[in-house]
């Protein structure tokens, strides 16, 4: 196996080891240089489909290097040569002196002797044949490869042509944009020129940039006195910000000159007129520069006295807004469609040699193949016909010296004779086909030369082009990107003083936050540690009653936790900007950015104190019920023991209810108690002794336990927390004594069983609510007769209301009957609707099926009829017949 390369140029196929395979192309253009002594740089490698071979690819990634789809080289300095190049003749040592030889051999005598040198004779002319025969195989076979390799080349210049044209046209795309914003740009341009005379007046606040100003100045004590002068302009630049004394010529010079310039700028000289006069003027200020120098001593900070402005420019040396501006301009000038356009009508045209038919196609090689294919096909048969006389010339020599008969060898000597000049002149012919096949192969040679050469001056154009319209695409987009960076620094201004604006709008929002937030979680948790330790406590009690997961569910929960942890910092990298800062801005910017200059208006914070305040309030509330309830407790408690000592028979009487009235209120102001401590009758067995066999069926039967004085407690009012938590301690005391001694009176409706759900049910604040209601009510009717012309008018406007609400009852009561007779009717109507419905239905069907039976028939009738008279017309038909 070998690794076939075939050099167009010359139509020669070269040869070499299939080591080269695993290696790079590299290698494998040194491997041409080293023995074919062509130089890699003259060398172009291309693949059939026209796929141009990278240098660090390696060969086998192609797939070519056989002898029927080898690599096409092409030789670009015999490309460039004027002469094209030569093929080689070549001719056998013996083609030429067949002729002699034959005309020899005819001359000699009819002996024996020259049976066997005619066979000789036969024999080389064969051989010759063979070897003419194979070398214009290999001829046409070259020519074939040419055209091959001319197939690659021009598929390569195919795809050069049209990666060629889409770059020309993106070019002429983002240029015709650029041509449409031009106006646009200018404006843009004016504006910068707008912003940078407010920029230098705008001063940059210490705070921003405190870090990197201390950093400069550690820089500048670093620097050694002597240095070169790259260091030296730098610390040059770095004094232009830190300097307070310096005189900012280069502002003043960009806001004269610049605005002006930008002003009149057109597509022509106006470019390079203004371009010119800002950087004479910059150039000017920056010698100034370089005559003021400062000196600052060691230790001392100097004063900060930076512009925004200043800043800016030195954020990117040497790309100030100064050499933004000339860049541009600059751009614009190269972008003048007085240079583009014309040029840009070259590359069309390089487009269209690009497509020049009549160098790509090369007519009629196809047909010349075919015909060169078919002067193979008959030297292949002048050879076999070679070979049959040569073999007839051994058998005539065969036969001869068997017979060893000399009367034949006339006789032979003659037809040998014959047959030596029929071979000549297969001879003949097999050498004009060797020369119409090398001239086949120069003529092909030297049309490829041309084309060659068209190409790759073509190419070479079009490649020089293509980098032109790389450059001026890298310089449009740069130029439009540019131009964001002008528009972006145009806002700067604005953007500087909206940003000083946010952060002490948001500073100040921030202080506001925590104090509502704290405040928030301050009461928030105090609440729900309230809430925690209250229902804690009732656990600790509830935890092994029977009624737990019974009755009573859902008594294990805990509330969520809502507002009881600060919330996390945040904004903690603003800078330290204050409403001083804010302040100084105001008196020393320009009037074009006062108006962004307001002081920042805050959220309304009232409604969210507000809701503190409700919060803080109900806190309170709950910490005073939480006393009035340990309160009446504790001295109901006290009451009892006391009680209890005077009269022990009543810790065995059932307990008797006479309070006045009882209202089981239900107000979410009411929290149920956090201990129940001796509780008000005993218990007949301890908690401990409870079972479902101790309990009594009728214990659980709520219908026969009457509930004590209910007609007393309809009419009764309830007490309110409230007014019991405002009522002064001698109420508190007074009204625990009458519960105490009413509840060892006997009652008229008395509790069979002390230990009922209803003595559950009776929870200790109705009853001190109620006994505290009594007492009052008798404070007020003993106290309420000088109000009783009050009382009188009272009752008499309850009585007209009364009196409203029952005529308003009543007539609700007839606008109910009449809506459910209407509804009655509508019902009523409804149903008959339907019923309708279906009837019409019904009707509508039976007609349908009428109609349908009805048109059946009618069809069936035509049809008979229709039988019929075919049949009686083909009946006539068949008796004529």
């Amino acid at each position: 196996m070998k690794l076939y390369v075939f050099l167009v140029n010359t139509g020669t196929t070269l040869t070499f080891d299939t080591e080269l395979t695993v290696q790079t192309v590299a290698d494998l253009k040194h491997a041409i240089q080293s023995k074919y002594k062509i130089a890699i740089q003259h060398q172009v490698l291309v693949v059939n489909g026209g796929e141009c071979m990278a240098a660090d690819r390696r060969v086998c990634t192609y797939s070519a290097g056989t002898d029927t789809n080898p690599i096409f080289l092409f030789n670009k300095e015999m490309i460039l040569c004027d002469r094209p190049p030569a093929i080689p003749k070549t001719t056998f040592s013996t083609e030429n002196d067949m002729e002699i030889k034959v005309e020899e051999s005819l001359m000699m005598p009819a002996v024996f002797h020259t049976v066997a040198s005619r066979t000789q004779l036969a024999l080389e002319m064969y051989e010759v044949a063979k070897k003419l025969c194979s070398f214009c195989e290999g001829l046409v076979h070259d020519e074939h490869l040419q055209h091959q390799g001319w197939a690659a080349i021009m598929a390569n210049l195919e795809d050069c042509s049209n990666s060629y044209q889409k770059l020309l046209f993106k070019f002429e795309s983002i240029y015709s944009n650029y041509l449409q914003s031009i106006e646009d740009i200018k404006l843009k341009l004016t504006h910068l020129g707008t912003a940078v005379s407010v920029m230098a007046k705008i001063p940059l606040l210490e705070c921003l940039t405190r870090h990197s100003y201390r950093e400069c100045l550690g820089r500048l004590d670093s620097l050694p006195e002597h240095e070169d002068s790259e260091k030296a302009e730098t610390k040059r630049s770095t004094e232009l910000v830190l300097s307070p004394d310096m005189p900012r010529t280069t502002n003043e010079s960009l806001l004269t000159s610049f605005p002006k310039s930008v002003e009149h700028v057109s597509p022509d000289t106006a470019d390079a007129e203004s371009g010119k006069e800002i950087r004479e003027s910059c150039q000017s200020t920056v010698h100034q520069q370089d005559e003021t120098t400062i000196d600052t001593k060691d230790g001392d900070l100097p004063f900060f006295n930076v512009s925004l402005l200043d800043w800016i420019n030195v954020q990117d040396r040497p790309n100030d807004v100064e050499s933004l501006v000339r860049k541009c301009f600059d751009s614009m000038s190269r972008l003048d469609p007085r240079i583009i356009r014309p040029f840009i009508a070259e590359c069309r045209q390089t487009i269209a040699k690009l497509d020049n038919q009549n160098m790509k196609a090369i007519k009629g090689l196809e047909d010349r193949l075919y015909a060169l294919d078919q002067m193979i096909a008959s030297c292949g048969r002048l050879v076999n016909e070679q070979k049959e006389l040569a073999q007839g010339f051994l058998a005539n020599q065969k036969r001869s010296e068997n017979l060893k008969d000399a009367s034949v060898l006339p006789d032979l000597c003659l037809s040998h004779a014959n047959q030596l000049m029929i071979m000549l002149q297969n001879h003949r012919k097999l050498l004009d086909i060797k020369q119409k096949c090398t001239t086949a192969k120069q003529e092909l040679a030297n049309n490829l030369h041309v084309r060659l050469k068209w190409c790759c001056f073509v190419m070479l154009h079009a490649d020089q082009d293509g980098e032109k319209l790389q450059a001026l695409l890298r310089l449009v987009i740069e130029l439009l990107e540019r131009v964001k960076i002008v528009e972006a620094l145009s806002t700067v201004p604005q953007m500087y003083c909206l940003a000083v604006v946010e952060v002490v709008r948001r500073k100040m929002f921030i202080k506001h936050y925590r104090e509502w937030a704290g405040a928030l979680v301050k009461d928030g948790k105090r609440l729900y540690e309230a809430e925690k330790s209250k229902r804690e406590s009732f656990g600790k009690l509830f935890r092994k009653s029977f009624l737990r997961n019974r009755l009573f569910r859902g008594l294990d929960f805990w509330p969520p936790s809502f507002c009881t942890q600060k919330p996390r910092k945040f904004d903690c990298e603003l800078p330290d900007i204050s409403l001083k800062d804010l302040q100084f801005l105001q008196s020393f910017c320009p009037s074009e950015v006062q108006p962004f200059l307001r002081v920042p208006l805050l959220c309304d914070f009232e409604p969210l104190h507000q809701h503190v305040l409700a919060l803080h309030n109900l806190v309170k509330a709950a910490q005073s019920l939480d006393e009035m309830s340990q309160t009446i407790t504790d001295l109901l408690s006290e009451q009892k023991a006391s009680v209890s000592q005077t009269s022990p028979q009543s810790a065995s009487s059932p307990r008797m209810e006479s309070t006045a009235g009882i209202t089981t209120t239900t107000s979410p102001r009411t929290p149920p108690p956090l201990t129940v401590q001796d509780p008000l009758c005993p218990a007949v067995c301890p908690l401990e002794e409870l079972s479902p066999d101790s309990i009594d069926a009728h214990t659980f039967d709520f219908e026969t336990i009457p509930h004590p004085n209910i007609e007393q407690t309809i009419h009764q009012v309830s007490l309110d927390l409230d007014s019991l938590a405002e009522s002064p301690e001698s109420d508190f005391m007074s009204a625990v004594n009458e519960f105490v001694i009413e509840e060892n009176l006997s009652s008229p409706n008395p509790i069979s069983d002390p230990q009922s759900p209803e003595m559950m049910v009776e929870s200790l604040y109705s009853s001190v609510i109620n006994a505290i209601d009594s007492r009052r009510m008798q404070d007020t009717n003993v106290c309420g007769k000088e109000d009783f012309g009050d009382h009188t008018s009272l009752n008499v406007q309850l009585e007209r209301c009364r009196v409203v609400a029952q005529d308003s009852h009543f007539s609700i009561q007839t606008i109910k009957e009449d809506l459910c007779h209407f509804r009655t009717f509508v019902q009523k109507e409804q149903c008959d609707f339907s019923n309708s419905l279906k009837c019409t239905a019904v009707e509508i069907r039976n007609i349908i099926e009428k109609v349908k039976c009805s048109l059946e028939i009618t069809l069936k009738e035509k049809h008979q009829k229709e039988l019929l008279s075919l049949k009686n017309e083909y009946e006539g038909k068949l008796d004529g017949l």
